[in-house]
């Protein structure tokens, strides 16, 4: 049985998708407590026919195709139903994997407490406090990044509201307690703060690794189109309904629950002078997301200046 079983999920542009994300994943095709399984969402273009002839170039590599797109949650869920890891690592294919990311993933989930049931990595584009901030980066520069975080580890596991499904590993027991991803949300958006919230309210922790970089092109795969609009319009109703008490909010506000973990850090002996660079990434994160209004950017940034 692996340690991962990680479940990649393409549609369409194999070359400005999968096609990297499975190159960045090269590394770890032979590597026994990693299992890789390779999901084409039923794509019109010709991605599948690409995914195919790469997967059969990688001995090892399973390549299921469905026939129809089943959506997000629904062909995550079918990639998961053939996973035999002791972990799911769920990928969509707009990531990038850093250099020696799932070896830093593999010493951080190890040891991880019982209670934890899922563990998001650190990217530079997520909704929550997953996100680090540097605008002027490019691709090459934020892999490099990922590479220095991996090679100096700080060993924390940050607090987490809700965590996004770019990439993100969960407890299979835990993944078939919870029957998995809600089908409801079809296509796409809401289903992962939907799986955060009844996570959550089944008993379980989820937690950001401080320690673990995944490149995200985000929104790779939906096109900013009216009908992705409606989509993310009809799919957020959805979640309310199902979670009355659910609470959006806005990234600046899961980066400062880590930041305040980072002081509580700071005076004990747990501070790390690997945590001195996260925390740069962080702080400017927070000013990057400081509020339009003067009056709330004038109070925020208060809050930066008591943490720092």
């Amino acid at each position: 049985m692996p340690l991962l079983s990680l479940v990649l999920l393409g549609y369409q542009k194999f070359e400005r998708t999968t096609g990297p994300c499975l190159e960045s994943l090269r590394p770890w095709l032979l590597d026994p407590d990693i299992e890789v399984l390779v999901v084409d969402n039923g794509s019109p273009d010709g991605a599948a026919k690409r995914t195919l002839e790469w997967c059969e170039a990688h001995p090892g590599v399973r390549f299921l195709r469905s026939e129809y797109n089943r959506g997000f949650a629904g062909g995550m869920n079918w990639g998961a139903d053939q996973a035999r890891g002791q972990w799911l690592l769920l990928v969509n294919s707009d990531t990038e994997f850093a250099p020696q990311a799932l070896d830093a993933l593999k010493v951080v989930l190890s040891p991880v407490p019982r209670n934890v049931a899922m563990v998001g990595p650190v990217t530079n584009a997520a909704g929550n406090g997953q996100r680090l901030w540097r605008p002027e980066a490019d691709r090459e520069e934020w892999l490099r990044i990922g590479a220095s975080l991996h090679a100096n580890p700080s060993g924390c596991l940050m607090p987490a509201y809700r965590c996004d499904f770019f990439c993100i590993a969960i407890r299979v027991d835990v993944w078939k307690q919870l029957d998995g991803l809600d089908p409801e949300f079809g296509l796409g958006y809401y289903e992962d703060f939907d799986f955060s919230l009844r996570l959550r309210n089944a008993g379980w922790e989820q937690k950001i690794t401080e320690d673990v970089f995944v490149y995200h092109q985000g929104s790779a795969s939906f096109q900013a189109s009216p009908k992705a609009r409606a989509l993310m319009k009809q799919n957020k109703a959805l979640l309310k309904a199902k979670h009355p008490y659910a609470r959006f909010e806005h990234t600046r506000l899961g980066n400062l629950a880590v930041l305040q973990e980072y002081q509580g850090l700071k005076f004990s002996n747990k501070w790390a002078p690997a945590l001195e660079a996260r925390m740069a990434l962080r702080v400017g994160a927070l000013e990057g997301d400081a509020p339009r209004r003067w009056w709330k950017r004038w109070f925020w940034r208060r809050k930066i200046d008591l943490i720092r």
